[in-house]
């Protein structure tokens, strides 16, 4: 079974539609806190503050608990219709008011996401609240609500439990929703769930908040200790996210979904979860990150026959959500290409998209059929540049099992992949496969550090100077790489002779030529400091300056 679970949606409901559209799942899991807030502005939520502060003078309350959440409402209520004096009655009036219109706003804003919701029918979606939610049993999403319910699906049973036992400010005290501990523990205990979903994360896992240290829930941990082999779902907690094991059970928070504010400023959002589970076990676990309606895997928890593994799979962005990477000191010509084609990728072609979108429908074929394939792009594709006739021009990655090496150390292209290719041609779609190498051996040269084996020498140049298709197959080999740091940069000083040859060729400086008109044709100009970066990258090779390609294929 496939699970999608976003938390912390924060007023992110047409995300939420982009993410619907983005994905196929068996089950959606939306969870709170859905809303960010409970009035149209902040300016208002300060307000209420300030009144509800007011009227509840004298009163001790360390955190909202179960049973008196109604009596802020009633305090302003007997206010009102006593003959309090003028300056104690209107405080208790605005509250009144404020809370009644928080109230329609709440109902209002689930509507919205509701409406975004039905609007996807083949979507099977439910939802939790968080502790900035209203009990959704009165609201829109009333059916899709699991507080406090478990559901059944694909044999397995998942329960889950909003809210949180921490005051909200800005939240009317009568619409938040019932949060007890010793309710939490008798619900688990009796539901004895597969898969538990959570807002509240427990007690000392993927709870750490930098100023607060543990914040999680007490008798979550407590049934937790007592239990083994449970999948456990949370938010809350932005910061502290990821996966964690222990106890036998599996813990993960994806981090925030909506945008929002911690203690460190401002935390982009877009977060989600990505599983595939089987008899209550995780077979894979991805976070992802959704931006401009595509979604780009994070960093992956995955099961096999050697056990589990975690693989960051894109280390810029796993970096900005907080994690951390190894540091990668790269040599100078390859950091200026590195500068010069990051410029140029966040231009990329509406031709290169459509290409990189051909060669991931073409590897998630194959890996159906048992074979998994990825890819590194060279020339104008791998710059973003691709025009209306350029070619395919990559390396094909596959594992030992079907790698047939020929006399010049290269992997035959396996049938069911010319297949494919020859369906590119009849498209018009030129695909030139420049080299093929056996992943699972360039993992084993680099365990053994052999810096003369072939294949690993031109893995290290073309993880330099391509770009991937399917990742998670060519990462396993680079992480491996980037553990072995000092080899890693004895490889890499190793290629100054390849990139000699690459820099001075005629057909390189003409690429480059092209790639410039491209832009130009497109109204965007290369700042000096990247055009500099280029003159230097080229090593003052003159420009031929007519955009003609020098024989071997189209760019």
């Amino acid at each position: 079974m496939r699970i999608v679970f976003a938390t912390d949606i924060h007023h992110a409901f047409k995300s939420v539609g982009d993410l619907l559209d983005s994905t196929s799942a068996d089950l959606y899991l939306v969870c709170g806190d859905l809303v960010s807030r409970s009035f149209p502005t902040y300016k208002e939520a300060w307000h209420f503050i300030e009144t509800a502060e007011a009227i509840s003078i004298g009163r001790h309350k360390s955190c909202v608990q179960s049973g008196s959440n109604e009596d802020l409402l009633r305090r302003a209520e007997s206010i009102i219709t006593s003959n309090a004096k003028a300056d104690i009655r209107e405080p208790a009036e605005c509250y009144f008011k404020s809370a009644k219109k928080a109230e329609s706003y709440l109902i209002n804003s689930y509507l919205r996401l509701e409406n975004i919701l039905s609007a996807r029918p083949e979507k099977q979606v439910y939802v939790l609240p968080g502790n900035y939610d209203m009990d959704l049993g009165r609201t829109a999403l009333k059916d899709r609500d699991l507080h406090k319910k478990t559901i059944n699906v694909d044999g397995m049973r998942i329960s889950a439990y909003g809210g949180a036992a921490v005051s909200t400010p800005g939240i009317p005290e009568h619409l938040q929703v019932s949060y007890d501990e010793d309710c939490l523990f008798d619900f688990l205990s009796s539901s004895d769930p597969h898969i538990i979903v959570l807002h509240q994360p427990a007690y000392g896992f993927l709870d750490c908040l930098s100023c607060y240290g543990n914040t999680g829930s007490n008798a979550a941990r407590r049934y937790l200790d007592e239990t083994r082999g449970v999948i456990v779902l949370s938010g809350h907690n932005h910061e502290s996210w990821g996966f964690v094991s222990a106890q036998g059970s599996c813990f993960i928070n994806p981090s925030n979904f909506g945008n929002t504010f911690d203690p460190a400023g401002a935390r982009p959002g877009g977060y989600f979860l990505d599983m595939c589970v089987t008899s209550g076990k995780i077979d894979r676990a991805t976070i992802r990150r959704l931006e401009r309606k595509r979604s780009y895997a994070i960093v992956e928890r995955q099961r096999s026959a050697d056990g589990v593994s975690t693989l960051v799979v894109d280390e810029k962005r796993y970096a900005r959500a907080g994690g951390k990477v190894p540091e990668i000191r790269h040599i100078a010509p390859i950091k200026e290409l590195l500068r010069i084609k990051e410029f140029f990728l966040n231009h990329e072609t509406p031709e290169t998209v459509q290409l990189v979108g051909n060669l991931r429908e073409v590897y998630r074929d194959i890996e159906k059929s048992g074979m998994e394939v990825a890819f590194d792009l060279l020339g104008s594709v791998s710059f973003g540049m691709a025009g209306t006739h350029s070619d395919l021009d990559l390396v094909v990655y596959m594992r030992s099992r079907d790698c047939v090496l020929d006399e010049e150390d290269t992997c035959g292209v396996p049938r069911p992949l010319r297949a494919v290719f020859d369906a590119f041609r009849q498209k018009g779609i030129e695909t030139d496969v420049c080299d093929s190498i056996d992943i699972e051996r360039v993992m084993d040269a680099i365990a053994q550090e052999e810096v003369d084996d072939g294949q690993l020498q031109r893995f290290i140049f073309y993880r330099t100077v391509c770009r991937p298709v399917n990742l998670r197959l060519i990462k396993r080999a680079e992480n491996l790489l980037l553990s072995r740091e000092p080899f890693r940069r004895k490889l890499e000083e190793s290629l100054m002779d390849y990139l000699d040859i690459l820099v001075s060729s005629v057909r390189h400086v003409q690429s480059f030529d092209k790639y410039r008109m491209r832009l130009k044709e497109r109204g965007i100009d290369i700042p000096p400091d990247i055009e500099g970066a280029i003159k230097n990258y080229l090593r003052g090779t003159p420009s031929t300056g007519n955009g003609q390609l020098a024989e071997g294929g189209r760019q």
